[in-house]
């Protein structure tokens, strides 16, 4: 999803200030850490310039003017035709799987590993996603009792299946290598 998206999303939901986009888009995409300050300005600029978003300028008594974004019309329009949209290409990502879960990057090169210390690297990442599925699981609980967008709490059950789904497999390739069998 690429941040001019995040951003008419964010700006749907409610009017913010640039700040506040990136801590909304952090608290749901957990993505402010790849978004660099100056692009992410820059891009509010362009996305104002195409006019997808109009800034409006508002005094504070005791601190500088804030800039609070709202979203046209027109961006409403762009936001609701990639929302209907067939997704994203599928050339672009057809391994996104990598994306998903990095450390397959990593697995490509374990034949040049000892199978002692693959089956260590295998059992440290199952530790790290059984974490991963304690941390969803009290989140996705969290939602349902707060009576949350039916939607986020959907996408939560969709990472719970999806951690469940990489420990599964964490644990049949260490059986694989324990018991000498092919992939």
């Amino acid at each position: 999803m690429s941040l001019h998206y995040m951003i008419l999303g964010c700006l749907m939901d409610a009017p913010s200030h640039g700040y506040e986009i990136r801590k909304r888009i952090k608290e749901l995409f957990q993505r402010s850490h790849n978004i660099n300050e100056g692009q992410f300005y820059a891009l509010l600029r362009k996305m104002e310039a195409d006019s997808l978003i109009r800034k409006e300028v508002v005094l504070q008594e005791k601190n500088p003017p804030r800039k609070v974004f709202y979203l046209t019309e027109k961006g409403r329009e762009e936001l609701f035709a990639w929302l209907s949209s067939n997704g994203e290409s599928d050339d672009i990502y057809r391994f996104d799987f990598y994306q998903a879960f990095p450390f397959l990057e990593r697995c490509n090169y374990f034949k040049h590993l000892s199978d002692e210390t693959a089956l260590k690297l295998l059992e440290r990442q199952a530790v790290l996603e059984e974490e991963k599925l304690e941390e969803f699981t009290k989140v996705r609980d969290n939602m349902q009792g707060l009576r949350l967008n039916q939607y986020r709490i959907g996408i939560i059950e969709f990472s719970l299946a999806f951690q469940k789904t990489k420990i599964e497999w964490l644990k049949n390739m260490k059986s694989k290598i324990l018991e000498n069998q092919p992939f």
